[in-house]
Parts: structure tokens; C-alpha cells; sequence
């Protein structure tokens, strides 16, 4: 009996001594990831290894001292929960860091230049009898000459020097999914950022095509500088697009707004810019174009005339197409918007169909992806217009930023790591990304956010530079000094934020001590226009 008593003892402890060896193994895998990744401040991850060091020497104290048989149980719930506790940590933590690197993949090194790496792929169809490079001898191969031209130089260059091929260009991958579908081309080449959002939101892409051959590329750039985003204001510009797929697309934009992000003051000034904005487009040697246009030209070409117009760096920008709103709002199981009118709207896919369309009524409501999007749209009720639509895409953002700031984004944060790779793009480094979250995770202080519209200036009809004239004259915002004067100023302020004492200002004067306004004299103003309306 006391042989048996002994062997069972004996099995009990080696049934501890593995699920102990289990939680140290998570911990220490766990406690890795924490330290690499640099999300979670330094002084957190030192509480947690204190109070996981401490359970796991009480429990393995525990299997030297006979315990009755509740206590047994007892000990093992508490070492199976930590243990299941400690790896979710270190899973979510692993997956936030894939999420991150995959919306950006640029990281900022320690002498300030950036380097970017990449994947890059030569996309066939699925049926198409083609296995390797030698098979696409002679073909055409689609290459993308917009937002990511750069990579598809490269990637021409490297296939140059194994086969000889036919090259078709398209300014984005939506159109090149189009030619390859419609045998245009044989193959496509793809960096990995765009692969993965094409068949997030292109119907069936993942299943009808495969990738055949895999390239890698490092590119480091010693010129961009990057500001500590923890102690210095930056600036991001938010781009959403006119149209449903992917926010590769180079196409209008629809909803365009600039963050002045102050992390001293944990405050971030929204400054709503109107879509058809009259000024000179860089990638028309300047000539007046309506701001939407831009977008047709690239991200690159938006961020150039905006800080050419408004005279301020724009640090940072982000891009999401119809698709991401409407994904991340359902993820998020809906925001909660202050509702300015009764209307309807199209829906997504820009129908107007009675069983289509999207109708709201005037106040407080939960609204889902779907409808969200149809208010951020919507401008056609008389006396509403675009400065109406401004507002509401103010609304939502706040909406949105609140919800992720929120308890309850414990729920969704593992699907909403799934999807934001497929449904943003931006040129944040992803090291910046962390750095931000950890210094916020530090502080914890709420954060406040005030919205400042673009709606002093006035319609005028003017021709506009991406469209013929023989197309006439179209509609066109023309901004008032007094409203970019209100952009300088959340910036100045943000960024030098005087002590009180330092604060002064002359009432002859209020534009004084700001940075004055773009004195190009082909930009015209609200004063200077022919038939304000």
C-alpha cells in the first residue's frame, strides 16, 4: 500500500514538474517576444516577470510540501490558467508585431535613415500551364507604374536577366488582376503588400491564381529623417479612396484629412480638406487641379502638393478604400454617430436600387460598416453639400478612435489584427508604430480631439488641370486665407507649445507670430472667383 501510495506521489510530481517546465517555457517565449518586439514599456514587462517569477517558485515550492487532494487540483488550475494567461500575452504580442510589419514594413535605424524590406512575387494563373520563369520566355508580363513603380522597376530588372518577355504597365494592380483574367498578360509582377490586399478584396484572386517564382529586396534610405513621434508633433495625412478594392488604387479621393498629432499634449487637431480643393497639382507642373484629382497620380503626388500648398511637412500618411471602412467598423461591431440629417445613399457599389440604398434618420445612432460609409458619402441633400459630408467623416474617425481606446476593444483586437494589413497602407515605419503604442501604454493619458473644417471659402467654376477643357468648366472649392491660417496655427501651436508665461499675441496682428500663407500667385482664393456659389 505505501508502494503504492509512493508511485502515485511519484506520477503526481512528474505530472507538476512537466506542466512547471510548460510555463517556463511559455514564459520565457512570452517574456521574449515582449522585450524584442518594444510595445510594452520596459517597467511593465520587469511587474510581470517579478509576479511570474514569484507564482512560478510558489509552485514549485508547493510540489515539496503533501497536499490534500483539493489543494493538488487547486495548484495545478492556477499553473494551467497562468500558463494559458502568459501565452495569449505572447501570442497577441507576436501577432500585433506581424500585423505591423506587414502594414508597414520600413523601420527607422539608429543613425535616422530607413531601411524597407520586401517580398516579391510573378503571380500566374492557377490553370495556366506555366511552373517556372523558362515557361514565360517571349510572354507578356504586367508590371505596375503607379504607387509601387519602384518595386516593379526592380523586379524588371532581376527578370531581365533570366528571360526575355513582352512588358505591359498599368498605374495599378486592379487593372493588371483585370489583364491577366483576360490573358492581356501572362503573369503579373506583385510586391507582397499588394498580393495580400488583392485577394483580401478581390473575389476569388487567392484561389485562381499562384505564385511562381519569390524575390527579396532590403532598401535603405539615408535621406528621410524621421522626428521622435513621442515628444515631437507629426502630421499624417488620412487618404480614403473613391472606390471599392484595394487601397493601392490610384484614384480620386474621396475623404482627405490631415492629423496634427501633439503627443506633449496628448491632443490631435482633425483638419477636414475639401475633395475638390482648388490648387496646383505637382504632378501638373502645377497647374490648378481639384485636389481629388492628385490621388489619380499616386499617395506620393497627394502628400507633395499638399505640403507645397499649405507650406507644412507632412510626416506620415495612411490610405484605406471603401472596403476598410466598412471592414473596420463591423469588426469593431459598429460605431456609435450623432446623425446631422434624414437621407439616402447609394450603397458600396454605387447603387441606387430601392433595395440598395442606405437610408439614416437625424440623431444619435449605432450604425455598421455599411452605413457609416453611406453618411461619410453623402453630400447631395441641399444645404448639407460637402462641408456637411466633412463633418460627418470628422464624426466617424472620432467615432472609430474612441471605440479603439475603448475596454471593449479586448474583444475584437485579434480580428482586427487580421484584417488591417488588407484593408491600410502606410509609410509609417513600423518601429515608430511601436514606439508610439509603448510611450502611450507608459503615460496613459486620455487623449483630446478637435476638429477644424475647410468650409470659409467658396464654389467657383474653373477648368481643372486632369481634365480637357474641352469638357468645360467643373465645380470647384476655392479656399479662404482665414481657414489655412487656422491650419498654420494648430500646427505652429502644436509644435512649439509655449510655456504660459511665454504666451502673448497682438491684436492688430492675430497671423503675427505664424507662418504666413503660400503667397504662389497662381493659387486663387476665395476673393478672386468668378462665380462664387
Amino acid at each position: 500500500m505505501e508502494k503504492k501510495e509512493k508511485n502515485t506521489r511519484k506520477r503526481s510530481l512528474i505530472i507538476d514538474i512537466v506542466l512547471l517546465a510548460i510555463m517556463l517555457i511559455v514564459s520565457v517565449i512570452s517574456f521574449y517576444i515582449a522585450y524584442t518586439f518594444g510595445l510594452i514599456p520596459m517597467k511593465w514587462i520587469t511587474i510581470f516577470a517579478v509576479v511570474v517569477g514569484c507564482s512560478f517558485l510558489i509552485l514549485l515550492l508547493l510540489n515539496f510540501k503533501k497536499l490534500p487532494t483539493w489543494g493538488l487540483v487547486m495548484k495545478r488550475f492556477v499553473l494551467i490558467v497562468l500558463t494559458v494567461c502568459i501565452g495569449t500575452c505572447g501570442y497577441f504580442l507576436d501577432k500585433s508585431r506581424t500585423t505591423i510589419n506587414k502594414i508597414s514594413k520600413t523601420t527607422v535605424n539608429e543613425d535616422g535613415s530607413t531601411t524597407k524590406k520586401s517580398k516579391m512575387f510573378v503571380v500566374v494563373k492557377k490553370d495556366a500551364d506555366i511552373q517556372n520563369l523558362d515557361d514565360l520566355k517571349d510572354q507578356t508580363i504586367g508590371f505596375q507604374n503607379g504607387s509601387d513603380e519602384d518595386n516593379a522597376t526592380y523586379m524588371k530588372t532581376l527578370l531581365q536577366k533570366e528571360i526575355s518577355f513582352q512588358e505591359r504597365e498599368e498605374m495599378d494592380y486592379t487593372a493588371l488582376i483585370t489583364d491577366l483574367e483576360n490573358n492581356a498578360v501572362a503573369a503579373i509582377a506583385m510586391s507582397e503588400t499588394f498580393y495580400n490586399m488583392s485577394a483580401a478584396n478581390i473575389d476569388k484572386f487567392s484561389e485562381e491564381t499562384k505564385i511562381i517564382e519569390t524575390y527579396e529586396r532590403e532598401l535603405t534610405d539615408n535621406q528621410k529623417k524621421h522626428k521622435d513621434i513621442t515628444k515631437e508633433t507629426f502630421t499624417v495625412y488620412l487618404s480614403g479612396l473613391d472606390n471599392v478594392g484595394s487601397p493601392d488604387q490610384q484614384t480620386r479621393t474621396d475623404t482627405n484629412l490631415i492629423l496634427i498629432v501633439n503627443p506633449r499634449a496628448n491632443h490631435i487637431d482633425m483638419v477636414s480638406l475639401p475633395r475638390d480643393g482648388f490648387i496646383p497639382n505637382t504632378a501638373t507642373n502645377n497647374v490648378n487641379d481639384k485636389f481629388t484629382h492628385t490621388g489619380m497620380y499616386g499617395i506620393d503626388i497627394s502628400v507633395e502638393t499638399l505640403q507645397q500648398f499649405f507650406g507644412i511637412p507632412i510626416d506620415y500618411y495612411a490610405r484605406v478604400s471603401f472596403n476598410s471602412l466598412i471592414q473596420i467598423v463591423d469588426t469593431i461591431d459598429g460605431i456609435d454617430v450623432d446623425v446631422e440629417i434624414d437621407f439616402c445613399e447609394q450603397d458600396e457599389n454605387r447603387s441606387f436600387k430601392k433595395d440598395d440604398l442606405i437610408c439614416l434618420k437625424k440623431g444619435e445612432q449605432h450604425l455598421n460598416g455599411k452605413q457609416a460609409l453611406a453618411y461619410s458619402r453623402h453630400r447631395k441633400t441641399l444645404g448639407y453639400d460637402n462641408p456637411g459630408r466633412e463633418r460627418a467623416q470628422q464624426r466617424i474617425i472620432k467615432a472609430i478612435i474612441n471605440k479603439l481606446v475603448s475596454p471593449s476593444a479586448i474583444t475584437y483586437v485579434n480580428e482586427l489584427l487580421e484584417i488591417a494589413p488588407n484593408y491600410v497602407i502606410t509609410d509609417m515605419p513600423a518601429n515608430q508604430i511601436t514606439k508610439f503604442v509603448s510611450s502611450e501604454l507608459e503615460n496613459m493619458k486620455p487623449w483630446t480631439i478637435s476638429s477644424i473644417s475647410s468650409d470659409n471659402g467658396v464654389y467657383d467654376t474653373r477648368y481643372v488641370a486632369s481634365i480637357a477643357e474641352s469638357e468645360g468648366k467643373k465645380d470647384v472649392y476655392l479656399f479662404n486665407k482665414n481657414e489655412v491660417h487656422a491650419l498654420l496655427n494648430a500646427y505652429d501651436g502644436a509644435s512649439k507649445q509655449l510655456e504660459m508665461k511665454e504666451y502673448h499675441f497682438d491684436l492688430t496682428n492675430l497671423y503675427k507670430d505664424t507662418p504666413a500663407v503660400n503667397d504662389d500667385p497662381n493659387i486663387v482664393w476665395d476673393s478672386m472667383a468668378d462665380d462664387p456659389h
